[in-house]
């Protein structure tokens, strides 16, 4: 009975990693930087609160103020080490897999509460990655959050009350009669 709730427990928590994937924050491993209390190597998870960012990694939390990063930028991506032995048969498609999720660098600058410069680089999925970008930018002011008026792939399939009153026939593919 309790291999069937760690089963349970397992699936359900691959099913919120698919589900989640590429909404901002999740899964991170602290690669460099100088925080206190984080060796390089510890995993944990980035959650985007309402005015900060939080990696929590154990017992210990770093919790950043939009304000307070001063550069967050994308780096390297890199292949994901498969955990997969090489006797499990069942999972060797995981490991030469070619739709295998990249890994990315994101690097946050910030200052602490002393003032003293602080770096975190964490590697997370690249999807996850790309979109905490973003959120951090909108949360800052840097980027603007997309509204109805911009573009969306779907104006150009079919015509909705979200775009009916933004696009117009042209760019819907529609050109008027000659």
């Amino acid at each position: 009975m309790r291999q069937l709730h760690v089963r349970a427990g397992v699936a359900l928590l691959l099913w919120c990693t698919v589900v989640f994937a590429a909404a901002p924050g999740g899964p991170a491993l602290y690669t460099v930087g100088n925080l206190e209390g984080i060796s390089p190597g510890a995993a944990g998870i980035v959650v985007l609160e309402g005015r900060k960012i939080t990696f929590r990694s154990g017992k210990t939390t770093t919790a950043v103020a939009y304000t307070d990063i001063q550069e967050a930028e994308l780096g390297a991506k890199s292949n994901p080490p498969s955990d997969a032995p090489l006797y499990k048969v069942w999972r060797l498609p995981q490991r030469v897999s070619p739709e295998r999720v990249l890994h990315q660098m994101l690097t946050l600058e910030f200052a602490d509460k002393n003032g003293k410069p602080q770096t975190m680089t964490l590697e997370m999925e690249e999807p996850a990655a790309v979109a905490t970008l973003e959120q951090i930018e909108i949360r800052q002011g840097k980027r603007q959050r997309t509204r109805n008026g911009d573009a969306w792939w779907g104006d150009s399939l079919w015509k909705t009350p979200r775009n009916n009153n933004t696009v117009e026939p042209d760019a819907l593919g529609q050109t008027p009669a000659k």
